[in-house]
């Protein structure tokens, strides 16, 4: 089977010639031993049963990299901010395009599309494996997915500079892309072959994965992509100004830091709070 980077970057290659494409595939292309140390936590995750610490932990810390609708949202609120206080910018049209764009990736997300929100279907996945939803407490929530959350939504919501936010949520939607293709007959085979569900059953728990798949995650790369062209020639900013390197390797790193630590972290009760709009739709 293809691992998560040799499913992310077909796409990429797919991609016309473009500044964006020339950041985002050499990087990608480059991180090998974070692909192996995700790839590595969902292969042991997937290959026995587990005990409900482990799953506890996995689906609470999982769930802060990658339920990312709230954060979206908040990029919008910046977006929309623009336009609503009378900042100059050099197109008014191309910053409601840009809008539009981004709004899209989170249709699915908020149920505007599918009439289910997705929050639900993770929920309904995570309490349907784990058999209790035990799993929400934040005793099970691990320091590496609090540093992941808190870099993303600083990235997202706290840099000054609003590419920032777009560039990363263009790394986020590619990488996840990847990460439910590359998952998915994981977890079908798990739950049918080594937990013993009906195919039936099994599909309905992984649907939140399940809805990810296909088109979904690879049409919210490509709005996001719009996004940030619509973005720059709505404020005149040159795409070329910016390197995607070090985000994608923050990215990475930091996620892979998150997997491994579901099977080396003990539970650790008396968590911090979550940084501010750390907690995902």
């Amino acid at each position: 089977m293809s691992g998560i980077r040799e499913i992310i970057l077909p796409v990429l290659d797919s991609m016309p010639d473009s500044y964006l494409k020339s950041e985002l595939r050499p990087n990608f292309a480059a991180h090998h031993e974070a692909f192996q140390a995700i790839e590595g936590a969902f292969q042991r995750l997937t290959s026995a049963p587990q005990s409900k610490a482990v799953l506890r932990r996995f689906f609470q810390s999982w769930s802060q990299t990658n339920n990312s609708a709230m954060t979206v949202a908040g990029i919008s609120n910046r977006l929309s901010q623009i336009a609503f206080l009378g900042r100059p910018v050099r197109h008014r049209d191309a910053l409601l395009k840009s809008l539009c764009s981004l709004h899209r990736i989170i249709d699915e997300d908020l149920a505007v599309t599918h009439r289910v929100l997705h929050s639900e279907l993770y929920y309904a996945m995570a309490t349907g494996i784990v058999g209790d939803d035990g799993w929400l407490s934040r005793q099970y929530l691990s320091k590496e997915a609090i540093a992941f959350k808190g870099w993303k939504d600083t990235q997202s919501l706290r840099d000054d500079d609003l590419m920032i936010a777009l560039l990363t949520t263009l790394v986020h939607e590619i990488y996840t892309h990847g990460e439910v293709e590359y998952i998915l007959p994981r977890f079908k085979h798990w739950l049918e072959v080594v937990l013993g569900h009906s195919s039936h059953d099994a599909a309905k728990t992984l649907g939140w994965i399940s809805v990810h798949c296909g088109p979904t995650e690879k049409n919210h790369f490509f709005h996001a992509r719009d996004t940030i062209m619509h973005y720059a020639e709505a404020v005149g900013a040159r795409l070329e100004s910016y390197s995607l390197a070090a985000i994608v390797a923050a990215y990475l790193q930091k996620k892979a830091a998150v997997m491994s630590a579901i099977f080396a972290d003990p539970v650790v009760t008396n968590r911090p709070p979550l940084p501010v709009l750390a907690q995902s739709a």
